[in-house]
């Protein structure tokens, strides 16, 4: 069947009206309290706590970008310090987000707070006010739909106890100290330490000591400077990017020592140090290559400091008469005799401590050598010959593998005729012969001439021959001739 027109109208609009009045009411959330810069929420007294949800919440085009790039909701808070100060801010949720940044300025050209981008961690964030100033708290979630109760508190706070030079914390040895460099501040005149002129906030600690020892400071982040009591003249310094394993002094007994540890405002944050005795060094000197009269070995020397300084005098002995500054990262030296060197290795850091090592280089040098190939002035095809290898070893008896080649011609690979092992003893004139025979082909008498290499290895020494040069020998049967009454030559 067919409805009409109109009736299928009729039942469209029935179904649309049916819809509607079974469709439950849907309503968008209202954006929460303090989403525009301009409307953020004042902070009139401290300390404040607030739960704030951020669902809902929208971003301005004009939101600033400088905490982690951007976000996709925002909330404002503001706060208008009547003195000059520390505060305290601290965001908290159940889950991931939001950021929390300190800014101030006008909007659309707010400067974030150095220090004070959170992400997610829960800790508190140090922000040095100035009376009359007003301090704008952005609360942003980064991901769409991430928004939820955020716990917001803001809370007055007072410096570090030992801000100042005068309040510096009296240490023994050793001490571990525990603190927060975003709580601290740079007195009027406070000179930065030279190593890091950056760092500003500083916290400082008192030493005595009471008899003449070498200490170590070290922590996991701020610049570490030392200083003597009586004039504040610098002793050490470490800035906060160097590698060094912390400051490093010799303290005389009874001098006073003022240690500060400071970090730039951007940076500043808690920390833990250690004072303790520096540790000893042991300054050492890595022989690499094989020993032999025959040839140069590295010497690479090394402060063997774990506090990681540089040595600034000292010598590496090598044990026959010459010696080499420790200052010298690395250099060669080569021993004129076979023998036990005794190496002895000294030296001093800038900070006074001074150490030695000492290591043993064996120079051993084995050697043989070809004295002569003996081989057939000339030869017909079908002779076999006798040919010898004299091989000469003034040093050390050896065991000595020589093979015997035929060198190939017109780019031909050297064929190997034979080899053979014998031990040949140490003497300053005599030579071992290892015998060989060839027999002469009708290729050989095409090409009339055959040209024979002979090569020495020592075995069972792995460091081989340090003079191979003349542990191979060649020499040529010039005059080959076809077999009697054959022909020698060859399809």
């Amino acid at each position: 069947m067919r409805l009409s027109t109109r009736l299928r109208v009729s039942v469209v609009a029935l179904a649309a009206a049916v819809t509607a009045a079974l469709a439950p009411g849907v309503a968008h959330a209202a954006p929460p309290a303090g989403d525009d810069f301009d409307t953020a929420t004042e902070i009139t007294a401290l300390p404040f706590s607030a739960t704030i949800d951020t669902t809902g919440s929208t971003k301005a085009p004009d939101d600033p970008t400088s905490c982690y790039s951007s976000s996709q909701g925002s909330v404002w808070l503001e706060y208008t310090a009547p003195s000059d100060g520390i505060v305290r801010a601290k965001a908290q949720s159940g889950r991931y987000g939001p950021l929390l940044s300190v800014h101030t300025g006008q909007r659309g050209a707010l400067s974030m707070e150095p220090g004070t981008c959170t992400y997610n961690v829960g800790g508190a964030k140090s922000v040095h006010v100035e009376a009359g100033r007003t301090y704008y708290f952005l609360l942003a979630e980064h991901y769409a739909g991430a928004g939820g109760p955020v716990t917001f508190t803001l809370s007055a706070s007072g410096p570090e106890p030992n801000d100042s030079r005068a309040s510096a914390a009296v240490a023994s040895l050793p001490s571990t100290f525990d603190g927060d460099l975003s709580r601290a501040t740079a007195e009027p005149g406070e000179v930065p330490p030279s190593c890091d002129t950056a760092a500003t906030r500083s916290v400082w600690y008192s030493y005595t000591t009471t008899r003449d020892r070498f200490v170590q400071v070290i922590t996991q982040r701020a610049a570490i400077s030392v200083h003597l009591a009586t004039d504040l003249s610098e002793v050490d310094c470490v800035s906060s990017e160097a590698e060094d394993q912390g400051a490093v002094f010799a303290a005389e007994a009874g001098q006073t020592y003022l240690v500060r540890l400071a970090e730039d405002a951007e940076d500043a944050g808690t920390f833990t140090a250690w004072l303790q005795t520096a540790p000893e060094i042991s300054p050492f000197t890595y022989v690499s290559g094989f020993p032999s009269v025959y040839a140069d070995l590295w010497f690479n020397n090394y402060p063997g400091d774990p506090a990681g300084r540089p040595l600034v005098s000292g010598t590496v002995d090598l044990g026959d008469g010459t010696t080499h500054p420790v200052t010298t990262p690395v250099f060669q030296h080569r021993y004129a005799k076979d023998g036990t060197y005794r190496v002895v290795t000294t030296g001093t850091t800038a900070d006074g401590r001074t150490g030695s090592s000492e290591t043993e280089v064996k120079v051993e040098t084995h050697d043989v050598s070809i004295a002569a190939l003996t081989v057939p002035t000339s030869a017909r095809a079908g002779q076999t010959k006798p040919i010898k290898v004299s091989v000469a070893n003034t040093r050390y008896a050896e065991d000595v593998k020589v093979t015997f080649y035929k060198v190939g011609v017109n780019g031909a690979y050297d064929q190997e005729i034979g080899h053979s092992t014998q031990r040949v003893a140490a003497s300053p004139t005599g030579q071992v012969v290892f015998p060989f025979a060839y027999t002469y082909s009708a290729q050989d008498a095409a090409t009339g001439a055959v040209t024979f290499r002979a090569k020495a290895v020592i075995e069972n020494w792995s460091p081989g021959d340090p003079k191979p040069d003349d542990n191979e020998a060649r020499a040529t049967t010039a005059t080959v001739r076809p077999a009697a009454g054959g022909n020698a030559r060859t399809d």
